[in-house]
């Protein structure tokens, strides 16, 4: 089954387990197919293969499967109880109520208080399970999908959640001291009375996210994305997420922010007009569409801040290189601009175009070039050293006696581009299209 209804010459339809996801009260795992066929009593007989929902390599685990029939699509009954099986085993099931119907079949995860310490559950598909207060030390969930699972109570201390998908997940009062939640989305979790001590957070998306009582001292959360994240007076945050929690929530205009720690902070669509950022230190922030408006920079660090959207206007004082880098990302400055001997070290250009520029004897080391394009620039005697040109296009650029020690070159496109003199020494290649055509993979 592809996941469509299927119809048979007796009026019977199949939801197949492909749609569980969408169904109300799903509880899918991995996907699989459901054949419907007629027995010689002209009853219905569904068939499956059991699979897990975990792949290869990782602890197996079978769900149990439940039938549900429905005259409507509407509501559904179950049709006996859960049955369980063996890996591959195939499973079958008749039902004796012959008359018209629509079935689906329903995958179950319920392991409550089991003690799965240390198990490997990586990239499993675990959509819905139950894992009510098992113990999981020091387990492998990274890249896992836990949509709208249950782990209240559940014992996750030092273990891997490395961009794993918890929405909507029921987190009170999980232990996840030390615990690993890096590029994980955590998207309106009920993380309430949760305990986040010293765990790694690094962009993790807690949009809407419930962390009232919750405890998160220590814990790292550069990049973390705090968009109607919930707090209360108990929530335990340290002053610096907090603050970042505030500006992203509450705004900061015409605030005094001066000689403030802002590295690494997400504040896309923050409110900083008019607000005092003198000598703080935004190294590497995320400013995407924020309103900078009016704003006082004097002196603060912009190393790699992200410019793209951000409101800037004739009252923003900043320094002329973000200005510039602000320029070429919002006013398209960037495109066949003289740009020779400019300083365009340390700045965040991803996705910028550079095309036909003239970049000779630039200062570009320690940039971000990712999907920018060059297409057709010259970039004679300019230093790239160390920056980053994952898919970024370099076709017909000029290259001759660049420097490009150290830089990524992941996915870009180098073709026609004149390398005479070119120094690479350290580059990274990895499916980039060097000048000749040719693909280079070391």
């Amino acid at each position: 089954m592809n996941g469509m209804p299927f119809k048979s010459t007796l009026g019977f339809a199949l939801i197949a387990g492909e749609l569980l996801n969408l169904a109300v009260e799903a509880r899918a795992q991995r996907a699989f197919s459901i054949s419907l066929s007629v027995t010689n009593q002209t009853q219905p007989l569904l068939s499956w293969e059991a699979q897990s929902a975990t792949p290869a390599g990782d602890l197996i685990l079978v769900p149990q499967y439940q039938v549900l029939r429905s005259a409507d699509l509407q509501n559904w009954t179950p049709v006996g109880g859960p049955v369980t099986g063996a890996l591959h085993q195939n499973m079958s099931l008749v039902d004796s109520n012959s008359a018209a119907a629509f079935y689906r079949v329903q995958s179950l995860i319920s392991l409550e208080y089991a003690q799965m310490d240390n198990v490997r559950l990586s990239s499993g598909e675990l959509t819905g399970a139950d894992f009510f207060g098992a113990s999981l030390f020091g387990a492998r969930l990274d890249s896992a999908t836990l949509k709208g699972a249950d782990l209240a109570g559940a014992d996750l201390r030092n273990a891997d959640l490395s961009a794993a998908s918890l929405q909507n997940a029921n987190l009170f009062a999980l232990e996840a001291a030390r615990a690993v939640f890096d590029a994980a989305s955590l998207k309106g979790a009920d993380a309430s009375f949760a305990d986040f001590s010293a765990a790694s957070m690094v962009g993790t998306d807690l949009r809407g996210a419930d962390l009232s009582s919750a405890i998160l001292a220590d814990a790292t959360l550069d990049f973390a994305d705090f968009r109607g994240t919930i707090l209360d007076t108990d929530t335990f945050l340290d002053p610096k997420p907090q603050l970042i929690w505030q500006i992203v929530n509450q705004g900061r205009p015409n605030g005094v922010l001066t000689n403030q720690d802002l590295r690494f902070a997400f504040l896309e669509d923050a409110n900083l007009n008019g607000a005092r950022l003198n000598n703080s230190d935004l190294t590497e922030s995320d400013l995407e569409r924020a309103d900078l408006r009016g704003a006082n920079l004097t002196g603060a660090r912009l190393t790699l801040a992200d410019f793209q959207g951000t409101l800037l206007d004739t009252n923003t004082l900043i320094n002329p290189q973000a200005l510039l880098v602000w320029r070429i990302l919002n006013q398209n400055a960037g495109a066949g601009a003289n740009l020779a001997s400019a300083n365009l070290g340390g700045v965040w250009l991803a996705a910028a175009n550079l095309g036909n520029a003239n970049l000779t004897n630039a200062n570009c080391t320690s940039s971000e070039f990712f999907q920018a394009n060059l297409n057709g620039a010259n970039c004679t005697h300019a230093n790239f050293s160390q920056s980053d040109f994952t898919s970024a296009t370099l076709t017909n650029a000029n290259l001759t006696s660049a420097s490009m020690t150290f830089v990524d070159l992941r996915d870009a496109n180098l073709l026609n581009a004149i390398t005479n003199g070119c120094n690479f020494t350290g580059a990274f290649f990895t499916n980039t299209i060097m000048p000749d055509g040719s693909i280079r993979n070391f």
